[in-house]
């Protein structure tokens, strides 16, 4: 069935909203709805925080944004931030929609007087208007009822209020909201009495809905006000439900990868208190029991435990499962480890940039699910500055660090369930480590005076070591391991590393940590990084210049030389080796270059596809807000491989790639006839062969629901389908807001999807041809050197019993061919005239 796209909108715009029930098990294990006949009715619920060892994380039934701005401490909950509406979340605990009576009380306290301003009490009926159902979206975009005191000495409830008696004390006090049924509304009544028994009371009549979380609530009606304690919270009443599994934490999460038989999985916490288990265990259901593997201590900065299990069989799927004590009760995270495709194609996910705005991305999530990839990869900017509503902490080091945690908690409360059982690959790009550009320099520092002169136009990482640490422990721990074990001289630990699944090997790279700044071309103020005119080529290019830097570009050549396990080669990068948008930003602006892009350096640039081109390897990337498939040039027009840049999860910063509306010149338009695709050289001086291009409409910022303007501004996510038998590569970029039960070319971005062979990621045009080769066992791996130069020139595991070599130049060339002890090496082999000539090996 194929919708057209009018009825295709309207049937997504009317599906957004339908989640099976309220407040359900978003959070399960299983990423399933709770169904309403497994939710225990709990007519009373009461917290003690008194009883909690001191912690960040206040525990696993409640969730706190910002999350570093509350902590148990001096055996009571504190609040210490300045944000307005800041929450902490009851999520184990709902309201549901019957008309019934409710009830919320705790005990409440001034902690820090500011100038006689602050308010603090509760929100009621919390939900998120495009996302109603979801509990992540509640947390971050709901709105409900709200009724507390404020330090002006009023009581207040919505947009009602009345006076408080006088000299109420705000030292201590209680505080409890109860709401009742009453002609069609709730009659809702807020009632303080302080220490010395003055009392204050409000009651308003509330005509809508009161369904979704409640919570504990600080700065209601101003930023920067005074802050409050609490000693305890209760929740009672016919409306309260209890759903079990809306919990998160101690484990937030898992991640794992599987290599060559060793299998190294993550465990990620929450900030942990001094006093807490220092210790993750975990087990394998092995022949009906439940098998401890190890225990491992958590790493207290980064609040990860990595395991590492060696001669790991990969041929069965195995459930795990994580083991971690606190509060006196012993918690469980479950998984599994997939059985490794092996005489099947391989289904790779592909995924970049997570914009708030789309939190938390539950239609993306559900066809993530529905497509089932074998393995993941997030390719960068798992988080912006701006996730969660609140600002990022830059210093000092330490509150920068749980700063992040919030915002890198967000990912794992979005994607868990899918990462849980199947291996992923993750790793930063530079809003990671809080920079809106990354040019790192070989991990070279910036200080905060400096940065502040230059924002994102300059080189240098402008977190400190240990915060960077933290982002690389956290996101790529679980990562084989590294090739460089050694830190860069800053201190900033490697992580570029390789993985082999399912026969295709995968090098997993930074085009951003070892790349020069721009300041190292071009200087003056302000975004020195856009071309706004046009530049000659040499201009920004030098020798000087780096890209990969040496350590990995000696990485990428041992790479391609190594086929062991491996059908089929990728590279993974954050971003794609070329310019190919063309306008950025809500103004639309068009640029002839951005210094952001992988474009340039050239000659360092062009140094990276002549290697990975060697292996016939395909490239997948992201970061640049625009699906976009490209085949590669460097000495010719199309000579070097493929490359998928992958939509972006949630878009903020937009982009377009329409070099036809700004009249740049093109060839070879595919026959799909579809704009913007062709052959064009950007600024950089690059020939980009641009096949497709996904879009956003330039009416997205006048959508209001968080999800239509996703999908307007081109979100969604990409998945890539190795056949290592046939050696074929098929690329699909799926719509943020895709119905995939339907059959509809609407799902995908025009110009998806598209299938090409593994020989098509090298368009070398060959100068001559060695004579046929003919094999006795298939498959073989085969290795050409030029003799003259002695550079290899083609490295391949060649599909079935006979290959061509093609060669490049008139020289002898050297045949390598086969592997460990059955290598065999043949010399001086010439340029073949006749295209019957055979050797047998």
């Amino acid at each position: 069935m194929v919708l057209k796209r009018r009825k295709f909108i309207q049937k997504v715009g009317l599906a957004i909203p339908i989640i099976a029930n309220p407040f359900s098990n978003i959070f399960a294990q299983g990423g399933k709805e709770f169904i309403a006949a497994e939710v225990s009715v709990a007519p009373s619920v009461q917290f003690g925080f008194d009883k909690l060892n001191d912690r960040i994380w206040i525990g696993k039934d409640f969730w706190s944004v910002p999350m570093e701005d509350w902590e148990i401490k001096n055996k009571r909950l504190e609040f210490k931030g300045a944000m307005q509406n800041a929450r902490l979340h009851l999520l184990t605990y709902v309201l549901k929609k019957d008309q019934v009576d409710f009830r919320i009380k705790s005990s409440l306290g001034l902690l820090k007087n500011n100038a006689d301003k602050g308010s603090v009490g509760f929100t009621v009926g919390i939900k998120d208007t495009t996302d109603p159902k979801s509990v992540k979206a509640a947390c971050y975009f709901g709105e409900g009822v709200s009724a507390g005191i404020s330090l002006n000495g009023k009581i207040f409830m919505a947009d009602n209020e009345t006076l408080l008696p006088e000299n109420f004390d705000y030292n201590k006090f209680d505080m409890e909201l109860e709401a009742s049924p009453k002609n069609g509304a709730y009659e809702c009544t807020l009632t303080v009495v302080d220490n010395n028994g003055l009392k204050g009371e409000l009651t308003y009549n509330h005509s809508g809905e009161m369904e979704g979380l409640v919570a504990l609530e600080q700065n209601i009606q101003e930023k920067v006000g005074s802050t409050f304690w609490s000693r305890s919270l209760s929740l009672e009443g016919s409306k309260v439900k209890h759903v079990a599994d809306n919990s998160f934490g101690p484990i937030l999460w898992a991640m794992y990868t599987l290599s060559h038989g060793t299998l190294k999985l993550s465990a990620q916490l929450p900030p942990m208190g001094d006093k807490d288990s220092k210790h993750v265990e975990l087990q394998f259901f092995k022949n009906g029991k439940w098998v401890k593997e190890g225990k491992m201590e958590i790493d207290t900065i980064s609040f990860t435990t990595i395991f590492t299990v060696s001669e790991w069989n990969s041929d069965q799927d195995i459930k795990y499962r994580l083991a971690y004590s606190v509060d006196k009760e012993k918690q469980y995270y479950d998984g599994v480890i997939r059985e490794e495709p092996d005489d099947r194609p391989l289904r790779f996910g592909g995924l970049t940039c997570q914009e708030w705005a789309g939190y938390p991305y539950r239609p993306l999530v559900e066809n993530l699910e529905k497509s089932n990839p074998d393995m993941l990869y997030f390719s960068g900017d798992q988080l912006y500055e701006g996730n969660g509503g609140y600002p990022i902490k830059r210093q000092p080091e330490d509150s920068a660090i749980l700063n992040y945690f919030g915002k890198w908690y967000m990912f794992g409360w979005a994607f868990g369930n899918i990462m849980r059982d199947r291996p992923t690959i993750c790793t930063p790009d530079d809003h990671d480590v809080y920079q809106g550009n990354l040019w790192g320099e070989g991990g070279e520092g910036i200080s905060f005076e400096e940065w502040e002169k230059v924002r994102d136009a300059h080189g240098g990482l402008v977190q400190t070591p240990k915060m960077v640490n933290v982002v690389y422990r956290t996101q790529c721990g679980h990562l084989p391991d590294a090739y460089d074990p050694l830190p860069l001289p800053s201190g900033i630990t490697n992580w570029y590393t390789q993985m082999v699944y399912g026969k295709v090997s995968f090098a997993i790279v930074s085009d951003r940590l070892f790349k020069s700044g721009p300041e190292m071309l071009r200087s003056g103020e302000g975004r020195i990084d856009h071309l706004t005119a046009p530049a000659k080529p040499e201009e920004l290019d030098s020798n000087d210049l780096t890209f990969f830097g040496n350590r990995q570009m000696e990485f990428l050549d041992g790479w391609i030389q190594d086929w062991k396990g491996t059908h089929m080669k990728v590279l993974l990068s954050q971003t794609l080796f070329s310019n190919v948008g063309t306008h950025h930003g809500p103004k639309k602006q068009f640029l002839f270059g951005d210094l952001d892009s992988g474009g340039w350096p050239k000659s360092k640039r062009d140094e990276v596809i002549r290697t990975i081109r060697k292996a016939s390897a395909f490239h997948i990337n992201g970061d640049q807000h625009l699906p976009f498939m490209v085949q590669y040039s460097v000495d010719e027009v199309r000579d070097g491989g493929w490359t998928f840049c992958t939509p972006a999860i949630s878009t903020g910063y937009p982009r377009w790639g329409q070099p036809d509306s700004v009249n740049v010149p093109f060839t070879d338009r595919p026959a799909h006839g579809l704009p913007n695709t062709g052959c064009y050289r950007d600024g950089f001086g690059n020939i980009n062969y641009i096949y497709a291009v996904g879009n956003p409409t330039d009416d997205f910022d006048l959508e209001k629901n968080r999800y239509l303007r996703a999908q307007k501004k081109a979100s969604g996510f990409g998945i890539v389908t190795f056949d290592t038998g046939a050696r074929t590569i098929k690329m699909e970029a799926i719509r943020f807001l895709a119905d995939l039960d339907v059959e509809s070319d609407e799902n995908t971005y025009p110009g998806w999807p598209l299938t090409i062979g593994q020989d098509d990621n090298d368009g070398r045009r060959a100068f001559g041809y060695l004579p046929r080769l003919h094999f006795k066992e298939s498959d073989q791996v085969v290795k050409i050197i030029n003799e003259e130069t002695n550079e290899m020139v083609k490295s391949l595991r060649v599909k079935g019993n006979e290959y061509i070599p093609p060669v490049y130049s008139l020289a002898k060339h050297t045949l390598v061919i086969g592997e460990g002890k059955n290598e065999k090496v043949i010399k001086s082999v010439e340029i073949s005239t006749d295209p019957k000539q055979v050797m047998e090996v």
